[in-house]
């Protein structure tokens, strides 16, 4: 439901009052799993920056230093683009062949 501007800071401030008088938050089910779903999403981005550190180490390890336009192209893949890198990667003896392999997702 819509509420006119005038009644919605309204009904916001004697929920604020009947919170603080109350000392219990309340949360609505869609505010509920809206949090659910943040923590979700939260993890997933966590797994996948893990994910990403572990190929970037195991290339570096691989391939030596890498220079920073491979880094900027390294960035922006997937967790499957990053899970099928690293099976790749240990097929990989030169940078040149990291390359070829980025080319080939464009």
């Amino acid at each position: 439901m819509i509420l006119p501007e005038g009644l919605k800071q309204a009904f916001w401030l004697e929920l604020k009052a009947y919170e603080e008088e109350r000392k219990v938050p309340y949360i609505t089910s869609v505010e509920e799993i809206g949090f659910e779903r943040g923590i979700q999403q939260g993890r997933q981005e966590g797994r996948q920056e893990e994910s990403r550190s572990l190929v970037m180490l195991l290339l570096e390890q691989r391939l030596g230093q890498l220079p920073d336009d491979l880094h900027d192209r390294l960035s922006p893949l997937s967790r499957t683009q990053l899970e099928a890198l690293a099976i790749a990667l240990l097929n990989f003896s030169t940078l040149a062949e990291l390359e070829a392999w980025l080319d080939c997702l464009e």
